[in-house]
């Protein structure tokens, strides 16, 4: 029998659970003593060889990544070195969705910023551009700079509800441009995402594409769905500067996708994390549980952006700048706002 059909003919023991976009994982108590360790090994590749759906793009050899750790699955070894030889094992799928969570530990994959420049510090943005009398509405931090010139927002989670824009862009009505800064902003709720780009929008246009895994086949997926941004009240029609590093993941990278489309953005700083794919939740024998990516996002020209969005601009922090309270890369895009702003007024 060939190691296909092996694997095939293996009960499937993992029970997949779909759940809500989020970029959160979820910790339970463990007991993977009641199965043995190949039962739980061959759950995990299996689960993985079937349900993740960038296998192909990534022109990753799931066969091979069987043949190399399954010889080092013994029944006698402790669940640490069960949950260290999976989680080497996923490591492989180089994809930061990818968790095995076991109670006393979970593996993830984070090289998709930790080998970047951070491009971002806080500190010297609460400091010098929020300042204390920032507004904080809901989870949009702003406030106005250099007499009301530019608009400035802080978002540094999609799990935070955007729901006061509109009211957010009032304020900003006679602002020169917005900076809108989502740097370090891991994710979220997709849903948040779309809310924001509709109100940015400057008319209905298709921003990103859909498709699901939909078949144990690497390549079992349905038709892409298209899906597009429409505005949300008169919207803001000035030029807005979106802010972006390596840490950026998952829902800001489908934001940054969808804005893109939008004539009157551009994107400065690093290219995004990446982050294309739905997380589902599956359940591994033994209580512990497996999270993947399911699906894969593409853009509007179908690329998927799983390994980053491009920014339009590529601008790195100037961290000599920063012990001073400038944040360069807020500088440069006062200047990006400024020149598109004498262009539309000559």
């Amino acid at each position: 029998m060939n190691l296909r059909a092996y694997k095939t003919s293996i009960a499937t023991l993992a029970l997949c659970l779909p759940l809500m976009w989020g970029c959160e994982r979820i910790f339970m108590d463990s007991d993977p003593d009641d199965f043995s360790r190949r039962e739980i090994f061959d759950a995990v590749w299996k689960t993985v060889d079937e349900k993740y759906s960038f296998l192909e793009l990534k022109d990753i050899d799931w066969d091979a990544a069987y043949q190399k750790y399954s010889q080092q699955v013994t029944e006698d070894m402790e669940g640490y070195y069960l949950c260290e030889t999976l989680s080497d094992m996923l490591y492989e799928l180089e994809d930061g969705h990818v968790n095995m969570s076991v109670g006393f530990n979970y593996s993830r994959y984070w090289k998709w910023y930790l080998d970047a420049p951070a491009n971002f510090d806080y500190s010297v943005v609460e400091r010098n551009y929020l300042r204390e009398d920032y507004w904080a509405s809901g989870g949009l931090k702003n406030s106005l700079l250099d007499g009301g010139k530019y608009g400035y927002i802080y978002y540094e989670s999609f799990n935070a509800s955007p729901s006061y824009i509109g009211l957010i862009l009032d304020r900003f009505a006679q602002t020169d441009g917005i900076i809108l800064d989502l740097r370090d902003n891991g994710g979220g709720a997709l849903d948040n995402a779309e809310y924001l780009a509709d109100f940015l929008a400057d008319t209905r246009r298709l921003t990103y594409r859909m498709r699901y895994k939909n078949g144990p086949g690497h390549g079992d997926f349905t038709p892409y769905q298209d899906h597009y941004s429409s505005p949300k009240g008169p919207g803001y029609k000035k030029p807005i500067v979106v802010l972006t590093n390596r840490k950026c993941y998952s829902a800001t990278s489908f934001f940054v996708t969808m804005v893109k489309e939008f004539p009157q953005v551009i994107v400065l700083g690093d290219s995004t994390g990446g982050g294309a794919g739905l997380p589902m939740d599956c359940v591994l024998p033994g209580g512990w549980t497996l999270r993947l990516s399911t699906s894969q996002g593409a853009d509007a020209r179908g690329v998927c952006f799983e390994r980053g969005v491009d920014p339009d601009e590529r601008c790195a922090l100037d961290v000599n700048l920063s012990r001073d309270g400038i944040d360069s890369m807020i500088e440069r895009a006062k200047e990006i706002i400024d020149a598109a702003s004498a262009a539309q007024n000559p």
